[in-house]
């Protein structure tokens, strides 16, 4: 299942090593950085769990359980802040 962020009423750009980000429909500033950045940057070309699983693994070189569990923190906070579109 392919996982973007939502295009509505999220505005957010790149300053050097951060994702700053306006939720319109909350009102609120949200900060990513460190490897949220480069799943941000994935969610919104649209991406499978896996396949975000499989960038940090890549980029980090971490073990894929470590990658998975941050994968599923990240994706569960977009959730909860209502972020994210399946």
């Amino acid at each position: 299942m392919s996982l973007r962020l939502r295009t509505d009423d999220l505005d957010w750009k790149q300053v050097d090593d951060e994702i700053v980000a306006l939720d319109a429909r909350q009102a609120r500033y949200l900060a990513v950085n460190g490897t949220g950045v480069l799943l941000w940057q994935a969610l919104d070309a649209g991406a499978t769990r896996e396949e975000l699983v499989a960038a940090l693994v890549e980029r980090y070189g971490i073990d894929a359980d470590r990658a998975g569990s941050d994968t599923d923190r990240f994706l569960a906070e977009l959730t909860e802040q209502e972020l994210l579109v399946r």
